[in-house]
């Protein structure tokens, strides 16, 4: 199923269903941020809120809802933590969102920039505060996710 552009929460599949978030008290006050997953939040889940939008036909741009930055590949490809960027029309912030498997609702996050690694959870880990990596996919559910929708735009 395409996703829909919208508000969205995004879960890893793992235990405990942690979310995408920015690191940090501050996430703003520089122009890159770690991406790391936590737990849900119940007061003031905006802070672990995206909005998806559809540049093109499975590729879509993932902006943090609170401020003007977008989820970003890291700039050489390698493994490392994928990153926030306050500049949104650049290779590096285009995701190929596509369902691992239709009927499971599990989605990839493949970078456009980078095909083949997709945003993966650091050694398949649920706790607080892990990593959210560039890494080559492996058919592993620390690279599965879901979309949980908060607003959809029609």
């Amino acid at each position: 199923m395409t996703l829909k552009d919208g508000t969205y929460a995004i879960s890893s599949i793992l235990p405990t269903n942690p979310v995408l978030d920015i690191a940090g008290p501050n996430p703003f006050a520089n122009p890159l941020a770690g991406i790391i997953c936590f737990t849900k939040k119940t007061i003031e889940p905006q802070s672990q809120q995206w909005q998806v939008t559809t540049l093109r036909p499975g590729v879509y741009s993932l902006q943090y809802i609170i401020g003007p930055c977008w989820i970003t590949a890291p700039v050489d490809g390698g493994v490392a933590q994928v990153d926030t960027s306050r500049y949104d029309p650049n290779l590096a912030t285009r995701w190929n969102i596509s369902e691992a498997d239709p009927s499971s609702g599990n989605y990839l996050i493949e970078s456009v920039q980078f095909p083949g690694r997709v945003i993966d959870l650091d050694h398949a880990s649920h706790a607080d505060n892990i990593t959210a990596l560039l890494y080559p996919y492996h058919k592993q559910k620390n690279q599965l996710w879901q979309f949980t929708p908060v607003e959809i735009n029609f």
